[in-house]
């Protein structure tokens, strides 16, 4: 071998172990950037986990909330217009009471149910389908009031009448979606034989 041939052999040797070390080092940031992943990809996936676990476990206090806020938008929509118009209060009596029934009935029946779960009380599943059916019933026949004969229950100022039909079409379509919501919440409660 010539002169030439026995350096490059021994700078190769001098270079293999600093190779070597670098090579290892760029290992280790590899590994170290890949186990970050990991750990940023674990916590998504439990923050999902959780987040479906929460709403999986919450989902009948979370409808609770929703129907006593609709409750809630039902009752103010109607009591201002029952208020400006004489007609709805004196010859519709019945109706009224049909209506005051299910929106102020549910709202505090609604607010019992919320404030019993947060003071760890449980309510037995049977007893919760009861009310949600017997809610969206009520609800369901309060729409349908709402709807019939309106130009004769308002009658009088075409201001007041105006404002109060615009109040009530939004009460009825609320009370529509609030009959929906308790019957899904009767229908899951009973299947599910979950309390409350």
């Amino acid at each position: 071998m010539s002169n030439m041939e026995v350096k490059k052999v021994q700078v190769r040797i001098i270079d293999l172990p600093e190779d070597n070390k670098e090579k290892e080092e760029e290992k280790e940031e590899t590994k170290e950037v890949e186990a970050e992943k990991k750990v940023a990809e674990e916590l998504k996936e439990e923050s999902v986990k959780s987040l479906k676990m929460r709403i999986k476990e919450h989902w009948q206090l979370m409808l609770k909330i929703v129907e006593l806020l609709l409750c809630a938008l039902c009752l103010g929509m109607f009591i201002e217009p029952t208020k400006q118009s004489a007609n709805m209060s004196r010859i519709y009596v019945e109706q009224v009471a049909v209506i005051l029934l299910a929106f102020a009935g549910y709202l505090l029946i609604n607010a019992i149910f919320i404030v019993s779960h947060f003071i760890k009380d449980k309510i037995p599943f049977r007893i919760s389908t009861l009310f949600s059916l017997v809610a969206a019933i009520l609800f369901f026949v309060s729409g349908i009031l709402l709807t019939a004969d309106r130009k004769k229950k308002f009658q009088g100022y075409w201001e007041v009448q105006m404002s109060s039909v615009s109040m009530l079409s939004a009460a009825t379509v609320f009370a529509f979606v609030n009959a929906v919501l308790f019957a899904v919440d009767g229908v899951y409660t009973f299947i599910l034989k979950e309390d409350f």
